[in-house]
């Protein structure tokens, strides 16, 4: 997979941010400077030397004040001028890198929902096998015999314990395969678990496209079945028990 600093846009946008960033911070220290001259306690009053500068066409004053102040407003015009810019071309950056980022995940994605799959094979034979395993110290004791043999027992890895970290990353990869099925096929019967998902209420089956049905599971708002589409039996305001009045 090629790097994203080789890819043409990307760099010339971060070349800009560069520049401008560059720029500024150069602005930033004119005026740190700016503002310390401006600080600085004035030189000792010499009236010769005042003389002498107004005969050279020089300003007379005990410091240039007001060239400084000149100098301290155009740095700060263009402070506020590079400021915006960039904050907008950091914007570019961040779009370009999501929009480079979103192509190189969709080539990746067979890729990855392949090593899931792979994790979920390994899971599910790692069950097996501790299922076999624990059959044979079974029948030993199921034939009426003292078993010696060591179990292979290891907390985080039990199945039958459905919130160890082995059942859990068995959900999850399962969950996240099915998502990725979902988002590849086409329309399915999604039967509600929540409320306020926008596609009906907790209990509906719903038809939805590929990419909704997929962002419904995903949320765990949902879960795929094969019933049809119908809305979730609910009691009518007629049966409803009547209100009793203490007395």
């Amino acid at each position: 997979m090629q790097a994203i600093i080789k890819n043409t846009r990307y760099t010339e946008a971060q070349n800009t941010l560069a520049e401008l960033t560059g720029a500024f911070n150069a602005a930033t220290a004119e005026e740190s400077r700016l503002l310390g001259l401006l600080a600085a306690p004035a030189e000792t009053f010499d009236p010769l030397a005042a003389g002498l500068r107004l005969l050279r066409g020089e300003s007379a004053q005990r410091s240039d004040t007001t060239g400084l102040n000149r100098e301290l407003t155009a740095v700060r015009e263009r402070m506020d001028t590079l400021r915006p810019a960039v904050e907008a071309q950091r914007a570019a950056v961040a779009a370009v890198q999501s929009e480079l980022s979103a192509a190189v995940n969709a080539q990746a994605q067979p890729a990855h929902t392949k090593s899931l799959q792979g994790v979920a094979d390994a899971l599910e034979g790692l069950r097996a096998a501790l299922a076999a395993e624990a059959a044979v110290r079974g029948s030993i004791e199921a034939a009426g015999y003292r078993c010696s043999l060591e179990a292979v027992a290891e907390p985080e890895l039990s199945f039958a314990d459905t919130q160890s970290a082995a059942s859990r990353l068995l959900r999850d990869v399962t969950r996240r395969l099915e998502v990725e099925r979902l988002r590849t096929g086409g329309a399915v019967s999604i039967r509600l678990l929540v409320e306020g998902t926008g596609f009906g209420d907790g209990g509906d089956v719903v038809k939805l496209a590929g990419p909704d049905a997929a962002h419904v599971v995903g949320l765990g708002h949902g879960e795929a079945t094969q019933a049809k589409p119908g809305k979730a039996p609910r009691p009518l305001a007629g049966n409803a028990e009547p209100e009793r009045v203490l007395s």
